[in-house]
């Protein structure tokens, strides 16, 4: 689908002229305090849900992350697939920036990647630039494949699950450095990679012998995503032999949205059937396996957290835990997968502690994986680049709205090979004190209202009874937001008004300002 070009371009123009080239850079917020720059450990899972409760069964995660840091629960990614998703935290930009934008090629993988150079200016290049070593074990993104290991630019050492073993639980398969592949026939991947993670750790700490050499250090595991077969089918993710009997009364949460009696959504998602009660049992089951599947990496985090201590790491090191986009399970009637914008899809897990880090602390500002760069770029100490797309998370001035977007068919996971066409979407998320609204613009030019405070689970679709001022302003700020760079998709108000009046949706409603968006063309597709 190609977008038409309407909207506010001139003021699009101005704003990105006045913002100065991209390659300048801007002072970043003071970090904390500290007498060294820090390490990071990131923990990256992949389809985590944040919104079935996975977390409550993690309970190494919750006494080392949740308990010992700041956890934002209103965090999302941009674009809920892999590829689009893994290569926005690493850029800090949107995936209408860096342009991957499918998990296969053309649009997508890591060829996509490669074709882009995307790899010449983003965060391990920075880092590496101040003197981080930095070091990459587990998945990284679809496309890592026996004819194509070549190691990104910005790692010391990276050491990637390569297909077939990147979906293969008990068979995994890696490639050190883009060198020779190495099998491992019955070892159980995340196990695998918790022990090359402590060796290298402990590789890490025989080097801070010769010096202070800070890290970046990120460990991937594929749980809980589905398992990928021969023929290309996804079936539920399969854990660790001593973990196959837990939970055996788990079920996904039935919570209202939860294969609903009524379905006020749009396009193929409106049409979709009542789950039958086999369909029921099979996505039930599918839950306890990704719960299953979780406890390696449960174990896992003790595992790292115990290391690090014990080597008198932790009080300078930053942990991450989070995931690359979230998972649906029966909500609005969807099997199995991920590709929509519903906030089952997009709001995901991210949890930091370190130092300066409150504990058991939780923030509700909006956030993205494009803010993920910057905030690592200032608790470092280094400035950022200004072609960000985001702040750090820890900005006190942060924007109040995102979009969220995909250009590609939705696909059902959990053994089934359905496709669903005319997925394409640019939708918005606002979240302030006062307001948390979603809007959305597809590729069949329908749209969808939800004001989550009243309708949390997105059951019926406000649009035609909205207030149309209301409406004006976010179709405002879908214009100028659905091809943003920059400071402009951090601060999207002082595009649409220049004199810096406003610069938030409470601002905007002034009455004043009526006739201003009314007359402002609204998105579409062409």
């Amino acid at each position: 689908m190609k977008l038409a070009s309407i909207g506010l371009v001139g003021l699009l123009l101005l704003a990105r002229q006045s913002f100065g080239a991209p390659n300048k850079c801007v002072s970043p917020q003071p970090p904390p305090v500290t007498h060294k720059k820090p390490n990071f450990v990131v923990i990256l899972t992949d389809d985590q849900d944040q919104l079935m409760n996975s977390l409550d069964y993690q309970p190494y995660v919750k006494r080392h992350f949740i308990d010992e840091g700041t956890s934002f629960t209103k965090y999302y990614t941009t674009s809920a697939m892999c590829c689009p998703s893994r290569v926005s935290l690493w850029l800090g930009q949107f995936a209408h920036n860096h342009n991957v934008t499918d998990e296969s090629r053309p649009h997508g993988s890591y060829y996509k990647f490669q074709a882009g150079n995307l790899d010449d200016s983003w965060l391990p290049v920075w880092l590496q630039e101040e003197g981080y070593s930095n070091h990459y074990i587990g998945k990284f993104i679809n496309g890592v494949n026996k004819d194509n290991t070549v190691a990104p630019k910005g790692w010391d050492h990276f050491e990637p699950l390569v297909s077939p073993g990147i979906y293969n639980f008990t068979n995994p398969i890696f490639s050190l450095n883009g060198g020779p592949l190495e099998s491992f026939p019955g070892v159980y991947q995340t196990d695998l990679i918790r022990d090359k993670s402590l060796a290298r750790i402990d590789a890490l700490v025989e080097k801070k012998k010769e010096g202070d050499n800070p890290f970046l250090l990120v460990i991937s595991p594929t749980a809980p995503h589905d398992e990928i077969q021969e023929d290309g089918t996804f079936t539920p993710p399969v854990p660790a032999d001593r973990h196959k009997h837990l939970f055996p009364d788990a079920r996904v949460p039935r919570t209202p949205n939860f294969n609903p009696a009524v379905q006020d959504k749009v396009g193929w998602i409106r049409d979709l059937p009542l789950l039958s009660p086999l369909q029921v049992e099979e996505i039930d089951h599918h839950y306890r396996q990704r719960l299953r599947s979780l406890q390696a990496t449960d174990e896992l985090v003790d595992s790292v957290v115990k290391k690090l201590a014990a080597n008198d790491l932790l009080d300078n090191t930053y942990l991450v835990y989070t995931t690359d986009n979230g998972y649906h399970l029966g909500q609005h009637r969807l099997f199995a997968g991920k590709q929509t914008p519903i906030e089952n899809d997009i709001n995901i897990p991210f949890i930091i502690r370190g130092p300066g880090i409150a504990k058991k602390q939780i923030k509700t500002n909006p956030a993205t994986h494009s803010h993920f760069p910057a905030t690592v770029l200032d608790l470092a100490g280094i400035k950022r680049p200004t072609n960000l797309d985001a702040t750090s998370l820890f900005d006190p001035e942060h924007t109040e709205s995102f979009n969220v977007e995909f250009w590609s068919n939705q696909f059902t996971e959990g053994g089934s090979k359905l496709k669903h066409k005319k997925n394409s979407y640019k939708a918005l998320r606002l979240i302030s004190q006062k307001h948390d609204l979603y809007y959305s613009v597809w590729c069949t030019h329908e749209h969808e209202f939800y004001d989550m405070k009243v309708d949390p689970y997105q059951l019926s679709n406000n649009h035609s009874a909205a207030d149309r001022k209301l409406l004006d302003r976010l179709d405002a700020l879908v214009v100028v937001l659905h091809d943003c760079k920059g400071e402009v998709c951090k601060f999207p108000w002082r595009t649409i008004h220049k004199d810096g009046q406003v610069h938030s949706l409470d601002n905007a409603l002034d009455a004043k300002h009526d006739a201003f968006y009314s007359a402002l063309p609204k998105f579409r597709f062409k």
